[in-house]
């Protein structure tokens, strides 16, 4: 086990960090301190060279190890097997980060080491000694004035038009719950971050200064006519809509297809899996009719996350337990599903732990989806290629053509392979949980479940626990797979009307979907920066310098072939 976590750091260690996210620390005494970081598994970790930028700290680094000392504590920073220790007592495995020699510490870990709080949204963490206040708030028809009793950053302050009637919303984050509350102020607070409601007709300036804030009208009226809604039909069995909703006084831009999947192909497409393709460019070549973002993925690696079967091949493997959309010959369902993958080589039975990943594992398979480099080397697998009637026709490593699959069986087993010979034919056997009775065409992992007309509320509420905050409270973009019930699949992207970085919480995605249809099973996939909409040739939905340009996995819509 610790081998294989070794080996997962260190594919870490050699991925590309495109998607920088930001550490950011504030206190009462100095100005916010902004450090680089970078998101991974719902875990930030902060670049250690940044630090001095904080405050004085002895930093000394050899081959090995790293040690920084401050206030008398000292942290152990192992650059080879990626642990940290503070005062060489409490260890922490798999709290180091290397990439392009740049050194990165968890968040747990640091914030222990500098005796910090912190709080996580979706693209920041904020670090604090004392969770700030807000003093005073005064409001009138022309300003609002907040003053604080600690340092903010801009990061802190977001404020949205939320309806065309001119509501806004103002967000601070991190602070604590004001202690008095004027009588005209629209206030509630939830989760570190205080929310501040009311109604104008006029734009606004957001001023920080120090620890003083003001919302001023710039004295432009707002154009309040909009006609955003449209709606295309294509052919029977395929609807594209794009409308606006309104839920709890926010105004959202929906994208959605409905799509009958008896009628038209529904497939899972990998973007050039391996390597940093450009989304826009792979769909312009696959020319969907329409596709959006799907699984989870690693934003270093840009490894997938979860099982992922399409026309019927098994082109992701995970030991993630995450539900999964799967269509099958009369079948359509999202459900938590199983799978394990074996073959059989002249009698010898090995269990395949990885496809078209360079994830650690005994037994591997590569197929010609992987468009990477196979990094794996004759020194530690013995290689098998067959060709697409599972028959080996080399025992060298070379990279897979369609139809082909390559086989990779870890050196401790060779001499049980000794005498295998080409022509040997390989069988392989996919078993699958007791709810999949039949073999799906598609099979793609996602999640949290937010429907699920066979689930009791307390199996919703704890499909809910087992997410990170930042998925469950951030108020972020959404893509959405749900099953209706005429048996249409519907995909969705939800955002912000006038602000489309913000979005939706877990539970009100979930109200929405209520609101807008009649649907059996509904789950997440991956959002934020990820969604995306494709759609007659162009990405439809809002695009800004974050939105992420190397998505690995898509679900996407094709007429079918006769």
């Amino acid at each position: 086990m610790m081998k294989k976590l070794i080996f997962l750091f260190l594919l870490i260690i050699l991925a590309i960090n495109l998607f920088s996210e930001e550490a950011i620390f504030i206190s009462q005494k100095n100005p916010p301190v902004n450090m680089e970081a970078i998101k991974n598994q719902d875990y930030f970790y902060i670049n250690v060279d940044y630090l001095s930028k904080y405050d004085s700290m002895v930093m000394n680094r050899t081959s090995r190890i790293m040690y920084i000392i401050y206030n008398k504590n000292v942290l152990e920073i192992s650059l080879n097997d990626y642990y940290s220790k503070i005062n060489f007592i409490n260890k922490y495995n798999n709290s180091v980060l290397i990439i392009d020699e740049n050194v990165y510490i968890r968040e747990d870990v640091l914030s222990t080491f500098l005796q910090l709080n912190n709080f996580k949204d979706i693209d920041n963490i904020f670090f604090y000694s004392e969770i700030p206040k807000i003093t005073t708030c005064n409001v009138s028809t022309s300003e609002i004035k907040i003053e604080f009793n600690s340092y903010l950053s801009e990061d802190s302050i977001t404020l949205t038009r939320i309806t065309k009637d001119g509501d806004y919303l103002l967000s601070i984050k991190p602070v604590a719950p004001m202690e008095s509350i004027p009588n005209n102020l629209d206030y509630s607070y939830s989760n570190n971050t205080a929310y501040l409601k009311f109604k104008s007709d006029f734009n606004y300036e957001v001023n920080l200064n120090g620890k003083n804030l003001s919302i001023i009208i710039d004295e432009k009226v707002i154009s309040t006519s909009t006609d955003t809604d449209k709606t295309t039909y294509e052919n029977e069995g395929l609807q594209y809509i794009e409308k606006t909703e309104e839920l709890n006084g926010q105004r959202l831009k929906i994208y959605q297809l409905i799509v009958d999947p008896k009628i038209y192909q529904i497939k899972v497409d990998l973007n050039n899996l391996g390597t940093r393709s450009d989304v826009y460019s792979f769909l312009k070549e696959k020319n969907p009719i329409f596709s959006v973002n799907a699984s989870f993925f690693d934003p270093q690696t840009l490894e997938p996350v979860g099982n992922i079967i399409s026309d019927g091949a098994l082109l992701h493997l995970s030991s993630y337990s995450r539900p999964a959309l799967i269509i099958g010959t009369n079948f359509l369902d999202i459900d938590y599903i199983k799978l394990e993958y074996q073959l059989n080589i002249d009698n010898l039975l090995f269990w395949i732990k990885s496809i078209n990943s360079t994830w650690k594992g005994d037994v591997k398979l590569y197929t010609h989806h992987y468009k990477g480099n196979i990094t794996e080397t004759e020194e530690n697998y013995v290689f098998f290629l067959i060709d697409e009637n599972n028959r080996i026709i080399s025992k060298n490593k070379t990279t897979p053509s369609e139809g082909e699959k390559l086989i990779l069986v870890d050196k401790k087993y060779e001499k049980y392979l000794e005498n295998i010979s080409l022509g040997t034919k390989v069988d392989f056997t996919l078993n699958k949980s007791e709810n999949l009775t039949n073999d799906p065409t598609l099979l793609l992992e996602g999640g949290p479940i937010l429907i699920h007309s066979k689930y009791t509320q307390e199996q919703l509420d704890a499909e809910k626990k087992s997410y990170s905050n930042g998925i469950i409270y951030g108020k972020a973009p959404r893509t959405v797979v749900a099953i209706d019930k005429e048996q249409n699949i519907n995909l969705m992207v939800i955002e912000g009307l006038d602000n489309p970085e913000t979005g939706l919480t877990y539970d009100e995605t979930r109200n929405l979907l209520f609101k807008i249809g009649e649907f059996e099973v509904a789950m997440m996939l991956d959002g934020g920066s990820s969604s995306i909409v494709y759609y007659e040739g162009e990405i439809q939905n809002f695009k800004n310098e974050k939105t992420r340009n190397y998505i690995p996995v898509l679900l996407s819509v094709y007429k079918k072939i006769p």
